[in-house]
């Protein structure tokens, strides 16, 4: 076993078997269904303070709820750029808006282009606010795309990054035994390059000279293993497989305890899982 992060799938999803994919995008649309997260969303909108006319950036936009949302507050005056290193997610983000925008006439254009975060096409200073949710966390390059995110908001813009600290996971209800070695299986075998890159937010863009900083720390809670599952993909058997690393037999032995125990602390009304995602704004300064 290494202690080196896996590439993650929300990386290269382009590359990933369609079933893989297919996966991928459900997790998406599982988590923008969610009231926590459309919760966490609007607290991300409020801070970047968008009003009608200004023209906004979403990096790494996924399949575009939240280019749209933005969409209707920049107004049609406005226009809304998402940006996504995946050609396959562009896509249905396309068709999405598409069908959206006939019955939001009066929304700002949305336009997705398949880009790199670290290296974007676009002069200085052209964007009013730009966002960045939970897509840090997946990038071995986090640094340098929070600069090009910095350097493509005008000065006295705002920028907002969304992400989650995947180490302030906490679970009750189950078993030391089986609980044990799957937390440590998870925080040392992580898909996620940057696990701990919520809490680091703050001081990542105060480094990089942004200013008028606001945090907020939005913890969920669960306590049925379904609700969670549209956040916490831990409870999929062939994902959590994905996740935990090599399929043989011992994995696939803890991967089946894990998930009996946590059917078992439902059945009992002990199962209980709490998770962190932080909001951070700040202003770029002139």
């Amino acid at each position: 076993m290494t202690d080196e992060p896996l590439m993650p799938h929300y990386a290269r999803v382009d590359q990933s078997p369609p079933q893989m994919q297919a996966r991928l995008v459900a997790y998406l649309d599982r988590a923008a269904a969610y009231r926590a997260i459309a919760d966490i969303r609007a607290r991300a909108s409020e801070t970047m303070h968008v009003k009608p006319g200004h023209r906004v950036l979403d990096g790494g936009c996924g399949l575009g709820e939240e280019a749209c949302a933005l969409a209707l507050l920049v107004g049609a005056d406005g226009r809304v750029d998402g940006v996504d290193n995946s050609r396959s997610m562009l896509s249905l983000a396309a068709q999405r808006y598409e069908r959206w925008h006939q019955t939001h006439p009066d929304a700002g254009q949305v336009r997705f282009v398949t880009g790199d975060l670290t290296r974007l096409d676009y002069p200085a200073g052209v964007f009013d606010a730009v966002r960045c949710e939970r897509t840090l966390q997946h990038l071995p390059q986090a640094e340098a795309v929070i600069a090009e995110l910095i350097r493509v908001t005008r000065p006295q813009g705002r920028i907002c990054l969304v992400d989650t600290d995947w180490e302030s996971l906490v679970f009750d209800g189950l078993p030391v035994e089986v609980l044990t070695p799957m937390m440590w299986r998870l925080r040392h075998h992580s898909v996620m390059c940057n696990p701990t890159m919520g809490r680091t937010l703050r001081n990542r863009l105060r480094r990089l000279g942004v200013r008028e900083l606001e945090c907020h720390p939005m913890t969920m809670c669960f306590t049925d293993p379904a609700e969670a599952h549209h956040v916490v993909p831990y409870f999929d058997r062939d994902m959590l497989l994905h996740i935990v690393g090599e399929e043989d037999g011992d994995t696939t032995a803890m991967v089946d305890r894990w998930l009996d125990a946590v059917h078992e602390a439902d059945e009992r009304e002990d199962f209980l899982v709490a998770l962190t995602v932080w909001v951070v704004a700040g202003t770029v300064p002139a």
